[in-house]
């Protein structure tokens, strides 16, 4: 399996993650969570130091069942270097909410773990023209 093929899965948000995830809806702008709310799956990446959710002010269609409805940005520290990564949330016809990534193609994925970087510039990277549907 590809890097791509990866990152074309979406995996269930679990209830906990999800509920802090909501308190973002209806709010626009950046919210920063605690490391302790990601989803289970992030949870085992090490070194992560910051994670920031943005809900989209209008949730995106793509495919018939699927609505992406913001992103969710993750730092993790690797020795002098900071690594951002960002991640999409989607609902589905099932009733769930899923998230797809991680995607790390943009300028702020690597950057100095000393130097200092806007949390606005973490996100709006990821297109949505190639993304599966759930």
């Amino acid at each position: 399996m590809n890097a791509d093929d990866q990152k074309a899965k979406w995996h269930p948000i679990d209830r906990a993650a999800l509920s802090n995830i909501e308190q973002c809806y209806g709010s626009t702008g950046i919210h920063q969570i605690g490391t302790t709310a990601l989803p289970s799956q992030i949870q085992k990446m090490e070194g992560v130091v910051s994670y920031y959710v943005s809900a989209y002010n209008t949730p995106i269609q793509i495919g018939s069942n699927t609505q992406l409805g913001g992103e969710l940005a993750v730092v993790r520290t690797d020795g002098n270097l900071a690594k951002a990564y960002n991640y999409v949330y989607a609902s589905s016809n099932d009733g769930r909410v899923y998230f797809n990534g991680p995607h790390y193609n943009f300028p702020q994925h690597h950057f100095a773990s000393t130097a200092p970087v806007a949390p606005e510039s973490l996100f709006g990277h990821i297109s949505f023209t190639n993304k599966s549907t759930l």
